[in-house]
């Protein structure tokens, strides 16, 4: 009995023991990353009496630093002195290193007169869980010490923010641009009551601990031959939910189920089927206590067996004593009769012994060729070779014409082939464009010459061009066509504007669209308190923006563009548009100069803000669309 009670006094120590420890000790085994934002070269924001930005948000780093190393913490930094250091190399240290969350450190500074102090607090967009939370906490913890009664979460698009493999926060703890402000952060107290407020939201953001996920994959990109994947993943804690996203973007459901016999051991995966092609499935996991994982990124490649595939001659025959490469379209299918979107070597075995090799573009075609002698007089009989196996065949007539027999091909300036073009000729005979530029079109022999009407697609001139023959029953015209605006062939441009403005929204987009740009509307909603948030997240999410223009009614005297303050193609475009509106009779003056609206900043790609004041002359906006069009168009 003795020993028993002696047994039980230890156990109940112990516990004890460690209770302490961990009360002692709140966020051991977390890892955090501390990013004092700008150094060397850059100093950011400058106060009214010079004090430099970079050197507030180092002092509070590293004040910040050794209280979370004093709670347990595994505590990492960007930067230990006054270096410079780009935006990308701070977020290739975040993945090397991988940190349980990632603060970047900075003091605001505003364009316009502030007198009231603030802190900001920015979180990561896409993450939706532990980002948020904390950043919630920040903006709590900054107003009870003391840093303003307006502190703010906003959710966020900043390069180390979008970009960052970890949970991740931005931090704007006042803004030294205030005279007042300023002369605080010289002292070593607003600086240690800075670094403790964002120590106490943090404490507060783990003391659940955290949700860790462990995902079984073997390599990356996972790769999947069937339409349907299985993750398997572990975590430390029960999982409640899943929030997943696919990016590019498919019609598709998502569930996970627990493994039975094994402790906290899941399996997710979709529920519709997936087509071929690479994906990144981004997840964020929930536990029962309400704790939150990281994001987690899976890149997956998904490859389906190829079935159906088809060989298509450009041409409906072989025209007999044909001499030279003669196009075949090549696409390729899988077994649900979809389009087999992979890029693989394939091979076109023809004749009795020739063959023919080329890499199937991204999208699943390709143009292979046959270099005929001109002595083939039997059906030319094809197989298409892929993975050693046949996936399609068929077998292309060779005929003596009985009509002028066209093989031509359109391409751009660059020598690409231009697809999709609409060729009009002899009387009401119509063709279109391959893959990869080729056409035929046959006419009778009483017309010597043929005249082609080609309606290309958006992005390039109109144009005729005449075939002229010398008696050849052959002829293999080369066509070269010229773009409308070689500055927005090819480029996607994001366009934000409310509803209400659509007829003038619709009068830019199509001589873009004309042009051969890719238009992404997104809307602001105009009754809804910072629509731009919601606007900004789905440009993040969009695959490679060139160019974002954000319209907006204001209450102001005069138009105004404005840019971000660096400069670059934002201020080139705001220039050109003044420029231009200037030629005017009368001239239409507008303001252009840098703003700090939230669009500008919050994006990979060139941002301009053009805004409207409630009065002014109603033909002002059709003017500024018209300009604003052909400015685009001469690539400014």
């Amino acid at each position: 009995m003795k020993r028993n009670k002696i047994a039980l006094v230890v156990i109940f120590l112990l516990v004890a023991a460690g209770s302490f420890a961990q009360n002692l000790k709140p966020l051991k085994g977390i890892s955090i990353m501390l990013d004092p934002g700008h150094g060397g070269t850059d100093p950011g924001a400058v106060g009214p009496t010079g004090l430099k930005e970079s050197a507030v948000n180092l002092r509070v780093a590293r004040y910040l630093r050794d209280l979370l190393r004093a709670d347990g913490a595994d505590v990492m930094m960007t930067r230990e002195g006054d270096t410079s250091l780009s935006l990308g190399e701070r977020v290739i240290l975040a993945d090397k290193h991988r940190p349980d969350l990632f603060v970047s450190i900075h003091h605001n500074a505003s364009l316009k007169p502030v007198l009231k102090n603030r802190g900001e607090i920015y979180y990561n967009a896409i993450d939706h869980g532990l980002s948020r939370i904390v950043g919630r906490n920040m903006t709590d913890e900054l107003i009870k010490l003391g840093f303003g009664d307006e502190s703010i979460i906003v959710p966020a698009g900043f390069f180390v923010l979008r970009n960052n493999p970890s949970s991740s926060i931005l931090t704007e703890g006042s803004y030294i641009s205030i005279p007042a402000v300023e002369k605080g952060l010289k002292t070593g107290k607003a600086l240690t009551n800075q670094a403790e407020a964002l120590r106490r939201a943090i404490k507060e953001s783990f003391k659940d601990g955290i949700l860790r996920i462990n995902m079984v994959i073997p390599e990356e990109p996972l790769k999947i031959d069937t339409s349907y994947f299985n993750l398997i993943f572990s975590a430390n804690k029960n999982i409640s939910r899943v929030h997943a996203r696919l990016t590019p973007e498919k019609d598709m459901g998502f569930a996970f189920d627990k493994l039975p016999g094994v402790e906290n051991v899941y399996r997710f995966y979709n529920t519709a089927p997936m087509v071929s092609g690479n994906y990144e499935l981004q997840m964020t996991f929930t536990s029962t206590d309400g704790s939150y994982s990281a994001r987690t990124r899976v890149k997956l490649q998904v490859s389906l067996p190829f079935a159906k595939s088809i060989i298509k001659p450009t041409a409906p025959f072989i025209a007999e004593g044909f001499k030279g490469r003669f196009p075949v379209e090549i696409t390729l299918f899988d077994e649900q009769g979809k389009l087999n979107a992979r890029s693989v070597p394939a091979s076109l075995i023809y004749g009795e012994t020739s063959s023919t090799q080329a890499v199937t573009a991204a999208n699943g075609k390709t143009t292979l060729y046959l270099d005929l002698t001109g002595n083939e007089k039997q059906n030319v009989e094809t197989s298409l070779i892929i993975d050693k196996k046949v996936v399609a065949k068929t077998d292309i007539a060779v005929k003596v014409p009985s009509r002028r027999y066209i093989l031509g091909r359109l391409i751009s300036s660059d020598g690409n082939g231009i697809q999709g073009a609409r060729i009009k000729y002899a009387i009401n005979s119509t063709t279109i464009t391959g893959p990869d530029g080729h056409f035929y079109c046959d006419y009778p022999f009483i017309y010597g010459n043929v005249k082609l009407s080609i309606q290309p697609p958006p992005g390039y001139k109109t144009q005729d061009y005449w075939v002229r023959t010398a008696g050849e029953l052959v002829t293999l015209p080369l066509v070269k066509l010229t773009p409308i605006s070689a500055g927005l062939l090819g480029k996607r441009v994001a366009i934000m504007a409310p509803m209400s403005f659509d007829n003038l929204i619709r009068k830019l987009v199509k001589p873009l669209m004309a042009a051969g740009a890719e238009i992404v509307r997104l809307n602001l909603p105009e009754n809804q308190r910072n629509p731009e948030y919601q606007a900004v997240l789905e440009a993040n999410l969009q695959q490679n923006l060139d160019l974002i223009i954000s319209f907006k009614r204001e209450v102001a005297g005069s138009i105004s563009v404005r840019h971000y303050h660096r400069g670059g193609k934002g201020k080139r475009l705001a220039d050109a548009l003044s420029f231009s509106l200037a030629a005017e009779q009368p001239p239409v003056i507008v303001k252009t100069a840098a703003g700090s609206d939230y669009e500008i900043g919050h994006t990979g790609a060139t941002a301009v803000v053009i805004s409207f004041p409630e009065q002014m002359p109603p033909d002002y906006p059709e003017k500024l669309i018209a300009h604003l069009a052909r400015v685009l168009q001469t690539g400014y």
